[in-house]
């Protein structure tokens, strides 16, 4: 309970700082059970649109959700998918790095190699799917805005959420 209602506020305060009308991860949808080295698909639908250029979107696996954005010795954990662009004109009108259609979950139980890293198992795990999307309007805009979708996954799992 306790556990749920920090991620339900972190969430929250994680809203206020990035636009609330983000793009949508498609899939995989809420409460997908994916098996370590499993294949899945992957889907995202950005923000891009008349009036609104999307320019990139990072793709990340976080294992726990950061308490705060202040950064600490230990802000989160997970994997890197990537950097991606997505065609629309004018902003990107020949992508060059498209998002895969399929990512795989990464192996938590092996060490990364070579370096001092250690793995480390898990079942029925839950963990965060997040996209972060870098875009703007035809106003001005000091920076690029940023929105943010995640979705809730079963890492390891015997059971749907």
């Amino acid at each position: 309970m306790f556990s749920f209602t920090l991620r339900a506020i972190f969430l929250a305060f994680i809203a206020v700082l990035v636009s609330a009308d983000g793009g949508i991860i498609t899939a995989p949808a809420n409460g997908t059970v994916i098996m370590p080295g499993e294949s899945f698909a992957f889907s995202y639908d950005p923000m891009a649109d008349y009036g609104v250029s999307t320019y990139n979107y990072t793709v990340f696996l976080f294992t726990k959700l950061p308490s705060s954005l202040y950064s600490t010795t230990e802000w989160s954990s997970g994997h890197y998918f990537g950097r991606f662009d997505y065609p629309n004109y004018p902003a990107v009108p020949y992508a060059t790095h498209e998002a895969p259609a399929n990512l795989t979950m990464p192996d938590f139980s092996k060490a990364p190699s070579p370096g001092w890293g250690g793995g480390a198992n898990a079942t029925n795990a839950t963990v965060y799917l997040l996209v972060l999307e870098e875009w703007l309007i035809g106003s001005g805009n000091f920076g690029l805005t940023m929105s943010l979708a995640i979705n809730e996954l079963i890492y390891n799992g015997t059971k749907s959420a």
